[in-house]
């Protein structure tokens, strides 16, 4: 069995081989989809120019695309179709929301994202992948946008509320994502699913602070 079919076996809803063997895991990345319909729409008519947020939406498309061949095909590619848009999309978030939302020159823009990498980077190589269920490798993240919150909630910028929802929002999904593989035996179908779910609704609440 490939490395990649057993990370995919470690989800509570796969309990045999098959293409749709994670039937919920599969088909709840349609909200990824959803998200990126709902800012693309409201792109067009509100910020046709905002060719940040449209790169966004087009990979919250691409996050349901690969999300969805890793629950159904559990192949070594598929695997990287699933986290690679997830990465890029974590990227140009950060680099946008912190040059337009907290207004940063280029040069803080640039340092406060390489700082990120390097934090990221490190946090990867020193933990194990597979803590909490391999969601250490989102801790990061979810380190980074509280970080961005408490900036600016005490520097009073205006997307702050927003932020905290957001940062309550993946605490949530996080929570949930870590633990799908203890619920199995009263729920068989896991929380996985959920946590796209709610993913969804924060990468839809991520790319609205942008257009907003």
């Amino acid at each position: 069995m490939s490395t990649a079919a057993l990370a995919v076996s470690d989800y509570c809803e796969r309990s045999a081989a098959g293409l749709w063997a994670e039937p919920l895991n599969a088909f709840s990345n349609l909200a990824f989809l959803l998200a990126a319909v709902l800012i693309a729409w409201r792109l067009w008519h509100n910020a046709p120019r905002q060719w940040d947020v449209w790169l966004l939406a087009i990979l919250s498309a691409a996050i349901a695309i690969g999300s969805f061949l890793w629950h159904t095909l559990a192949t070594p590619w598929s695997e990287w179709a699933d986290v690679i848009p997830i990465g890029l999309f974590i990227a140009v978030f950060l680099l946008a929301f912190l040059r337009r939302v907290v207004r940063w020159p280029w040069p803080a823009v640039l340092a406060g994202f390489a700082l990120f990498q390097a934090v990221n980077g490190i946090a990867l190589a020193s933990l194990p992948a597979d803590a909490l269920n391999g969601s250490v490798f989102y801790l990061p993240t979810w380190a980074g946008l509280l970080l961005i919150t408490v900036y600016c909630r005490f520097t009073r910028r205006p997307g702050a509320p927003a932020l905290l929802g957001m940062l309550g929002i993946f605490s949530i999904s996080l929570l949930l994502r870590t633990v799908d593989p203890l619920v199995c035996a009263v729920f068989p179908a896991g929380t996985h699913f959920a946590w796209h779910l709610l993913n969804a609704l924060l990468l839809y609440r991520a790319m609205r602070l942008l257009v907003d």
